[in-house]
């Protein structure tokens, strides 16, 4: 009898099947129908957005350690925890995008040189960025009315960008924080935590500007991390090497003044002249022996600083992509064709249960 039922139960299951299999056939006009709509607004869609180009640069990060620091480093590795950047040192790997995405990393890059043959451009980037970027046809008529806003109520946006002459606090204008957020969007960087290697990615409408940019933000990270890690070396260079460079010029004048009362006096034989000439000497070789011994310290400063310059090795350089990142145009309609399906479905679905239920 159990056996039967189920029997029943599986008849049942498979004539519903079958009659919504009967109903998708009756109805599949109106499933071409909405997939055909939904490809020509893809295809119209995809063909309006311009095509952005993406420049990746890997690069790993100087390890440094004995070697149970580092067998410790590759068993948390493999545990997912990262110990490279649990050191002293403020500016630890995971810092990097932060500092990449900040205003005072991103504003010097306004004026760096960009250039394009395939488009004939030669400026600036930030002049690129506000004049040279494509935009999709919708956006058109908010960039008329935002410009005529602006030439309507200019008001004192583009003023100075800072508060006084004495004050350190900084000011931007609209369009340079309108620039530093286009670029925050354009300009990735992200870390592996397991591993430490840096990823530096650029996006672009055009191909040659985005493995120029990626490779000048690389550059000028290098750059930002040799001046913090070498800071206090360097500053300390150069204070051991003017004392080092006073020192000479002391020793050079004792010594002078030796030879010079030396050779003067050389026919003279007095108590003074020789005691005289024993005080210069000594001063001299006074002179000579703190000018040796800051010689050693300007060569173990400048060992120091040599010691703190971090060394990067570049795994993935900038190349010119030579097919766009974006858009997707497959994928997109693919997207689009199956919201049509789902929407088709909906509207089968309201027409023969939900409307006639009520």
């Amino acid at each position: 009898m159990q056996k039967k039922g189920r029997m029943t139960e599986i008849q049942e299951d498979w004539g519903k099947l079958r009659s919504l299999f009967a109903l998708l056939r009756k109805e599949r006009r109106i499933y071409v129908k909405y997939v055909l709509i939904a490809v020509a607004v893809g295809l119209i869609y995809v063909f309006s957005l311009p095509k952005t180009y993406s420049t990746s640069v890997t690069l790993a990060p100087e390890t440094s350690g004995s070697g149970l620091s580092m067998g410790m480093s590759s068993l948390a590795s493999m545990a997912g925890v990262n110990l490279n950047g649990m050191s002293e040192d403020a500016l630890a790997v995971e810092l990097y995008p932060s500092i990449v995405s900040s205003k005072d990393f991103l504003l010097p890059l306004f004026d760096v040189r960009v250039r394009s043959d395939e488009r004939n451009i030669d400026t600036t980037y930030s002049a690129y960025l506000a004049h040279f970027q494509k935009t999709a046809w919708w956006n058109w008529p908010f960039k008329w009315v935002g410009a005529a806003i602006k030439y309507v109520m200019p008001g004192d946006k583009n003023k100075s960008a800072s508060l006084s002459d004495t004050s350190s606090v900084k000011r931007l204008t609209e369009d340079e924080l309108g620039l530093c957020q286009a670029m925050q969007g354009a300009i990735i960087c992200s870390v592996d935590k397991i591993t430490g290697v840096l990823t530096v990615t650029v996006f672009d409408q055009d191909a040659e500007i985005s493995s120029l940019m990626a490779d000048t933000v690389i550059s000028r990270l290098n750059e930002f991390i040799l001046d913090y890690r070498t800071h206090k070396a360097r500053s300390d260079y150069e204070y051991v090497k003017n004392l080092c460079d006073t020192a000479r010029k002391e020793y050079l004048d004792a010594q002078s003044r030796y030879a010079n009362f030396t050779a003067s006096h050389v026919d003279v034989y007095s108590a003074y002249v020789k005691a005289q000439s024993e005080y210069l000497q000594n001063e001299s070789q006074l002179a000579y022996l703190a000018y040796s011994q800051l010689k050693t310290q300007v060569q173990t400063a400048h060992a120091k600083v040599l010691e703190s310059t971090p060394v990067y090795t570049v795994v993935e350089s900038a190349y010119v992509p030579v097919r766009a990142a974006s858009p997707k145009k497959v994928m997109t309609l693919i997207a689009f064709a199956f919201l049509a399906l789902m929407v088709a479905t909906g509207k089968l679905f309201y027409k023969y249960y939900l409307k006639s239920d009520a």
